[in-house]
Parts: structure tokens; C-alpha cells; sequence
């Protein structure tokens, strides 16, 4: 079984020799296309992520009444940190508030604390996040009951802006998921009809060998082997590519220093890209040389 299947294995290699300028040419045509499929895969991916990930910035702003004690303060936001929904609470209190203030001041060159004369009329402040962005309208609310907070005077949210943003975000993973499938699909037909010429090539040696008494698992396999062969090749030489390209995207976004560029989420490692990629070509490789192969053998 084991030399039946080296021999198959071997058959498959002299074949890519013998058959080099057709090899060469199906395996730039798979790289290609798995690198295509494989760039937009990955940039769809990266947007998804950029884009699920803009609503877990946001926080709703707590703002107490100005004589509101400190001990009513603390209470309250014992109480918000166990409502459900909440995943954090940080208490900024009106001394930490007006210093934050002074060093703005300083970064920017203006006299707000200085013109205020010593006073404090900053309130204390709870910055309040969710643990899903889908309850920040829910949180939000309950903490705007004036019933059962009597001591907070207002609440800041941007509920609205939110919630474009979780709409765009499934908008981009529903058009990117089917764009991402249209493209398997075309480097699918790709694939297949670039092994269906390599193996339309040897038809004649095909059909010699059937003569012969060659049973269609013999004929089939060495050409399944090439395939997959093509396909993982191909799909490594494509991963490589999109890796490169990936990590020269980053270095240039890098050199933007803005709230956006410091919210994009780390991408996935070099090991699981090229995985991924590895597996999409060891699957089409299959898949396509065997369908190719099979009209042959009807």
C-alpha cells in the first residue's frame, strides 16, 4: 500500500517535470489568484475589526450635581458598577477634574483654571463603560432615572453615534462576507480551469493508460497529487505575498499619529495568515484537480 502510494506520489512529480512550462504556468496562475483572494480576504478583515471595534471608545459620562456629598457619590457608583450591562466605572472626582484642565491649559497654551480664581465648579464625574455597545441606550437611560439616582444632575452619551457605528459594522461583515465568498468562488473557477488545461494537455496519455487496463483511482490520484501540489505551493507563495503587503500597509498607517490609527486593533499573527492560507489551498487544490480529471474518466 505504502510503496503503491509512493509511486503515485512519484508519478505526480515527474510529471510536473516533464510537463514544466504547463506547471509553471498553472502555478502563477494559482499564486495569483490566491494572492488576490487572499489581500482582499485579509483587508476585509482588517476593516471589520476597525470598525467593530470604534463603538467600545465611546463611554457615557455620569455628571453629579455640584453639592451632591462625596459619600452619595461613591454610593451611586457602587451601585451603577453591579447594574447589569455595565462592564466598568471610573470616578474622576472634581479635584482630578479641574487638574486634568490645568494640564490641558498647559498643553495648549490657554488660562481657563487661572481665570477661574481659584474656584472649582467642575462637578464629580463617572465615565461608565457597557459591556456590549448594543447597552449603551439601556444604561444610559436607566442612569438619566432621576428617581433612582437623585444626585446625578445629567448624562452624556452618543447612543446615536453608536449605533451607526454597529450598523456599519455588520454592514461591513455582510458585504464583506459575500464579497469574500464571490471571491473564493472566482479563484475557484480560476483554479479549476488552469488544472482542467494542464490536465486536458494529457489526454492522450490518459486515454493510453485506460486502454491499458489502468483503473481510474491509478489515472486519478497522480493528477490529484498535482493539484495539491499547485495549491499549496501556491497558496504559501501567495501568503507570503499578502504578509508582505500587510506589513508594509502597517508600517505606512503607522505613521499616522491619530485617535483613529491608535484604535486599529492588532492583526492577526504572520502563523494563523498563513494557515489560513495553507488550508485554502490544500482544499482547492483538491477539490479542482479532481473535478477537472473527472470528465476524463467518464
Amino acid at each position: 500500500m505504502l510503496s503503491s502510494f509512493a509511486f503515485l506520489v512519484e508519478e505526480a512529480f515527474k510529471s510536473i517535470r516533464r510537463n514544466g512550462l504547463m506547471s509553471v504556468t498553472a502555478l502563477s496562475t494559482v499564486t495569483i489568484a490566491l494572492a488576490v483572494f487572499g489581500g482582499a480576504s485579509y483587508g476585509l478583515f482588517r476593516l471589520h475589526q476597525f470598525v467593530h471595534a470604534q463603538p467600545e471608545r465611546f463611554h457615557i459620562a455620569v455628571f453629579f450635581r455640584p453639592e451632591a456629598p462625596r459619600a452619595d457619590v461613591l454610593d451611586a457608583r457602587n451601585r451603577i458598577a453591579r447594574m447589569p450591562g455595565v462592564a466598568s466605572v471610573r470616578l474622576v472626582t472634581r479635584e482630578e477634574a479641574l487638574e486634568e484642565m490645568r494640564r490641558q491649559d498647559e498643553a495648549r497654551g490657554t488660562r481657563i483654571v487661572e481665570a477661574l480664581g481659584g474656584a472649582n465648579p467642575l462637578p464629580d464625574r463617572l465615565d461608565v463603560r457597557v459591556k456590549a455597545p448594543s447597552q449603551t441606550r439601556k444604561v444610559s437611560a436607566a442612569l438619566g432615572d432621576s428617581k433612582r439616582f437623585p444626585e446625578i444632575e445629567c448624562v452624556r452619551d452618543e447612543v446615536d453615534v453608536v449605533e451607526r457605528l454597529l450598523i456599519t459594522s455588520n454592514l461591513v461583515r455582510n458585504v464583506g462576507g459575500a464579497l469574500a465568498a464571490l471571491m473564493l468562488l472566482a479563484t475557484h473557477m480560476v483554479v479549476q480551469n488552469t488544472l482542467r488545461l494542464t490536465v486536458l494537455a494529457r489526454k492522450d496519455a490518459i486515454a493510453i493508460m485506460r486502454l491499458v487496463g489502468a483503473t481510474p483511482a491509478f489515472i486519478r490520484l497522480p493528477l490529484v497529487f498535482e493539484g495539491l501540489f499547485h495549491g499549496v505551493v501556491g497558496s504559501a507563495l501567495a501568503g507570503a505575498v499578502v504578509l508582505f503587503i500587510a506589513a508594509q500597509s502597517s508600517q505606512y498607517v503607522g505613521k499616522f499619529q491619530t485617535p483613529l490609527a491608535e484604535t486599529v486593533p492588532a492583526a492577526p499573527s504572520p502563523f494563523v495568515v498563513m494557515c489560513a492560507m495553507l488550508a485554502t489551498g490544500t482544499v482547492l487544490g483538491l477539490l479542482t484537480s479532481a473535478m477537472a480529471i473527472r470528465r476524463f474518466l467518464r
